[in-house]
């Protein structure tokens, strides 16, 4: 491990590796700056609008349509772009919550608490999104 750490030490000492360096941390602050203006606009949509309608819409999107479709390409079944920029919304500008009535002793898990919505994500050989309702624990959608 020293001598992986002693390599990329020097390799980023070089202009090949300072350029790359300097690349990748332009790149994600750029990411994170885009980030939060879409959160904060977010924050505006959601002064005006019904979250609960949203998130429904965004349930029904992930039926067994989108499924087949998935599966079809070749892929899991994965989060579409809207909800997973809610979760991304969610994981970023909320803390981790600790939820007994979710429970899952096999894998390692997060929760978040957010507008009535229990978020988690579950590690496993993969990671799963679940989404419960926060009145009764109902799960809503799992991808």
């Amino acid at each position: 491990m020293n001598d992986l750490l002693k390599n990329l030490t020097e390799y980023l000492e070089t202009p090949e590796g300072k350029e790359g360096y300097d690349d990748y941390f332009d790149k994600l602050d750029k990411r994170t700056k885009i980030n939060k203006g879409r959160y904060k606009r977010f924050d505006e949509w959601l002064k005006h609008n019904d979250f609960d309608n949203f998130m429904y819409r965004l349930i029904l999107e992930h039926g067994e349509e989108w499924s087949e479709k998935c599966w079809h390409n070749g892929r899991e079944v994965f989060m579409n772009n809207k909800l997973s920029f809610v979760f991304n919304y969610i994981t970023h500008n909320f803390e981790q919550i600790k939820v007994t009535q979710i429970k899952n002793d096999i894998f390692p898990c997060q929760c978040w608490f957010f507008n009535g919505y229990y978020f988690r994500l579950m590690h496993g050989q993969g990671s799963v999104v679940d989404i419960y309702n926060g009145d009764d624990f109902k799960h809503l959608l799992s991808v």
